[in-house]
């Protein structure tokens, strides 16, 4: 039989019972407690099976902080609370009544703010305490997993263009694709493609040989990206119409830069730095569990 007790009596006298859904080192945590946690959570359905779970692994720690000597004083609460205020420019009937939208009174605040100060000692002293990531282990990590720091696709591609004139007729725009068509035959037939850019190109950059330098796929024009996707460095495509006229162009390289370690370093040392935390966190947790006497009811 579950144990319960008296929550409160009603006027007619009859007793409305709570039920205990947890005890931990003697300590009970009960279905009302757990419904109060459940309501300061704000979403619809918590798991209530998790949530009891993490009221159990709190237990734990404040027991923890009590057993060593770290618990908060009224001074350090009272002065947390005056800090509060201040960062947020209230006094403190501004304050309570901000907290009342919350559903909260001063009192039920002070409990969960003296709560979470304590938990945030407890877990400096027994988990971030010595804590570190030094470069190497950042560096490895760099290096085993360079893939997931790899930039979008690059392609380098040399074009000849030929202009098209503005509002072209159906003939204009044929001829000047039959001369691309003919560039086209000649740089297959193996003429050097940088002197028929130089001898025939009407681009702006066609004293630089066409080159269009490295672009990002998705920076490309649509249509020569397109053509692209087939090709491997050294083949030709053509004529592709677009931006005023044809192209013929030679893809060049295909390149896919990884981001330099310094640009990351600091990425990657958060991230094992947090994963070592939530490992000895946990790892000390399992240790509190091991030590204590734990009944979950629910």
């Amino acid at each position: 039989m579950l144990f319960s007790y008296s929550l409160q009596s009603t006027a007619s006298g009859s007793v409305v019972v709570d039920r205990v859904v947890a005890v931990v080192n003697g300590e009970i945590i009960t279905m009302s407690d757990l419904q109060r946690e459940e309501a300061l959570k704000k979403t619809d359905k918590p798991d209530e099976r998790l949530l009891l779970e993490d009221m159990i692994d709190r237990k734990l720690q404040m027991a923890a902080a009590k057993r060593a000597g770290m618990d908060v004083t009224d001074k350090e609460l009272a002065d947390a609370v005056e800090d509060i205020m201040k960062r947020n420019s209230m006094d403190s009937k501004q304050f309570e009544a901000a907290l009342a939208k919350e559903g909260l009174t001063l009192e039920q605040y002070k409990i969960e703010l003296r709560e979470q100060m304590t938990l945030s000692r407890v877990f400096n002293k027994y988990v971030r305490s010595g804590l570190a990531v030094d470069e190497a282990e950042v560096r490895a990590y760099y290096e085993k997993n360079k893939k997931t720091y790899s930039m979008p696709e690059e392609i380098r591609v040399r074009h000849i263009f030929f202009k098209l004139p503005e509002d072209a007729t159906p003939a204009q725009t044929e001829a000047v694709k039959e001369k691309a068509l003919e560039a086209l035959e000649r740089a297959k037939k193996g003429q050097d493609f940088i002197r028929l850019v130089e001898e025939l190109s009407e681009s702006e950059n066609a004293d630089q040989g066409g080159d269009l330098g490295f672009m990002q796929r998705d920076q490309v024009i649509p249509e020569i990206e397109e053509a692209t996707r087939t090709l491997k460095p050294g083949e030709l495509a053509g004529p592709i119409q677009c931006a005023g006229g044809f192209h013929v162009i030679r893809l060049e390289e295909i390149r896919t830069q990884v981001k330099p370690f310094e640009k990351v370093k600091d990425e990657i040392a958060k991230m094992l730095y947090e994963q070592k935390s939530e490992n000895t966190y946990r790892t000390w947790l399992q240790t509190l569990r091991s030590d204590s006497l734990i009944e979950n009811r629910l």
